[in-house]
């Protein structure tokens, strides 16, 4: 009956984890086996999806699961065998989420140093600041370092640019992309 579709749609949800996507393959088979469309199955793996996602980024209990739940007016029914499935994978749906998530560089140290030239044979008194940035970051257990060269009018643009984001990462919107994207 529907607890055992419900269910078989849960499992695929967990394999496109697995496999970082659901083929279109898979969809198909899937919607025949179950007797529906291979449409209908594939908007119910992306919900299905949407919502182990949103409900493994919020650690949600029981009765905010069940809330979320009513927000998608689903039967009581079918909101107790997602929840079941949820809660019982639910250390293999983080684990995979982890593993198959794109990781950025975090910032590790900055070296810098300022070089002045003086002057050259054909010109004096010319000063000419540079600085040099070393940057090391760490990606995961890896740690890696970049090299920069830039001239001073560089440097206060990068320190303006940075300064604006820290600004705008304050912002209402930049808060509410934030809940979105973690």
């Amino acid at each position: 009956g529907i607890e055992k579709r419900l269910t078989r749609c849960c499992e695929i949800c967990l394999q496109g984890f697995e496999n970082a996507g659901i083929e279109k393959k898979t969809y198909n088979r899937a919607a025949k086996e179950l007797g529906i469309s291979p449409t209908d199955m594939a908007a119910a793996l992306d919900g299905l999806s949407g919502v182990f996602l949103a409900c493994c980024k919020k650690q949600l209990s029981h009765s905010n699961f069940n809330m979320v739940a009513r927000t998608l007016k689903l039967p009581e029914s079918h909101t107790a065998i997602i929840y079941k499935f949820y809660s019982g994978n639910l250390e293999k749906i983080r684990t995979l989420l982890s593993k198959n998530s794109k990781r950025l560089a975090h910032y590790k140290n900055l070296n810098w140093r300022l070089e002045l030239e003086m002057s050259r044979r054909s010109l004096h008194h010319d000063l000419k600041p540079s600085i040099l940035l070393q940057l090391e970051m760490r990606e995961g257990t890896r740690s890696r370092s970049e090299l920069m060269q830039c001239d001073f009018s560089v440097m206060k643009e990068m320190c303006d640019q940075l300064e604006l984001a820290l600004k705008d990462v304050d912002s209402s919107h930049c808060r509410r992309m934030s809940n979105y994207v973690n």
